[in-house]
């Protein structure tokens, strides 16, 4: 797959995420798996309605890996660095408004009460630190000073931590981790990114390890996300034909997108 595969791929499939969370999938496969079992294909109804949604929801969780791997790309072939940085922040900073909207809707939805000042700093925010840090670990690494640069991935990951983005520290580790293994063969990769990836999300293993209810929803954060990275190592080193129309649509489909979904979230009636 080239460059530009993996950004429309990524793209459908956050996209997907986020619409099951207003368009609930429920809503969509129980009337087909009720409509297969009244014309007696109980097997294909029951497993329509029973195992589905589970196996669709994995699909959502290839985004971020996937636009994090563009991101390193990014950071390895862009001609001019500054205004790539400048292009993710200011996005980051339109779509904050649209994400809290968003994020407020769904928990309208399912009858949560939320508040605004909850609400972490969308993706880009951390997909942009993350690129400013694999630069500045880049330029320590050229000076002979690795050391530097690896605390410089540490003091970026305890910022994304201490400013609530989204993914926080784990995502910047999954971003460096992209890059350092940028050049190493796929089984080493299938086999260094799985720990990566439940290193990632510590916390919430953790968490899983007091309550076993959460073991579900731990196992769809790890192994999703993993999935992700194992499209990416289908990276052909192509861009592809990524002219500015395609750059512009791909910088303003994330706060558009979320907007609309937000404006629906708050229209259609609550689920419970």
């Amino acid at each position: 797959m080239n460059s530009k595969q993996l950004k429309i791929l990524a793209l459908i499939s956050m996209f997907f995420d986020h619409f099951i969370r207003i368009f609930s999938l429920t809503e969509t496969i129980f009337p087909i798996g009720d409509w297969l079992i009244a014309k007696g294909l109980d097997s294909l109804g029951i497993w329509f309605t029973s195992w589905l949604p589970s196996i669709l929801a994995y699909f959502g969780r290839l985004a971020a890996p996937i636009f994090m791997f563009c991101i390193v790309q990014g950071f390895l072939h862009t001609k001019d660095i500054r205004k790539y940085i400048w292009r993710i922040y200011v996005t980051a900073f339109l779509a904050q408004v649209p994400y809290i909207l968003f994020d407020l809707a769904q928990g309208r939805l399912y009858g949560i009460k939320g508040d605004w000042r909850e609400v972490p700093l969308n993706i880009l925010f951390t997909l942009g630190l993350g690129l400013l840090s694999l630069l500045g670990y880049r330029k320590c690494e050229e000076k002979g000073k690795r050391m530097l640069g690896i605390g410089i991935i540490v003091l970026a990951g305890v910022l994304a931590r201490l400013l609530r983005f989204e993914g926080s520290e784990g995502y910047i580790f999954i971003i460096f981790m992209l890059y350092i293994m940028r050049n190493s063969s796929l089984w080493k990769k299938v086999l260094i990114f799985l720990p990566v990836v439940i290193f990632s999300r510590y916390r919430l293993v953790a968490y899983t390890l007091e309550d076993l209810n959460m073991l579900r929803s731990c196992v769809l954060n790890i192994l999703g996300p993993y999935l992700g990275i194992l499209v990416t190592c289908r990276y052909s080193g192509e861009k592809g034909n990524i002219n500015r129309r395609f750059q512009r649509f791909m910088y303003w489909f994330y706060p558009l997108h979320l907007l609309v979904l937000a404006i629906v979230g708050y229209l259609r009636p609550p689920f419970l």
